[in-house]
């Protein structure tokens, strides 16, 4: 299987076939196993991993986009439009680049996401202090 830089240059379809099909295998290993004719018992945790890998891009793409959404001026300019997210990762910057688009394929907004930043570890610091923001900048189109 890839390293997470080569998973995170794929785009989300590929990325879903590939968990679809690592999830497929991961079943036919596991029936083998049960019924004993499974000879390398060590291709299910490298299964459990490609598995685990896919969904984090996946997921990581997800929440970036909805951070970018979150943003009141984004939001504004989504609001009451039929719009899609698409996010990849810039490693020079370790952020997301969030492209906001509407159906037709105009961008309406574009954000830097840094999806490390860490809430508040306390709960009276979490009370205290607004939430952590996690969009470094965006622009709006």
């Amino acid at each position: 299987m890839a390293n997470i830089v080569e998973l995170r240059q794929l785009t989300n379809q590929e990325l879903s076939e590939a968990l679809e099909e690592a999830r497929e295998e991961m079943f036919n290993l596991r029936f083998q196993k049960a019924t004993g004719s499974l000879e390398n018992t060590a291709r299910i945790g490298q299964v459990k991993r490609e598995i685990a890998q896919l969904s984090e891009v996946l997921q990581k793409r997800t929440w970036a986009v909805n951070e970018a959404a979150k943003v009141s001026e984004i939001a504004a300019a989504l609001d009451g439009k039929d719009w899609t997210g698409e996010a990849r990762y810039i490693y020079e910057d370790g952020l997301w680049q969030v492209t906001l688009s509407d159906d037709k394929g105009k961008s309406l907004a574009t954000a830097q996401v840094d999806l490390n930043k860490k809430r508040r570890s306390t709960r009276r610091q979490r009370e205290n202090v607004p939430p952590v923001v996690k969009v470094d900048s965006y622009e709006v189109a």
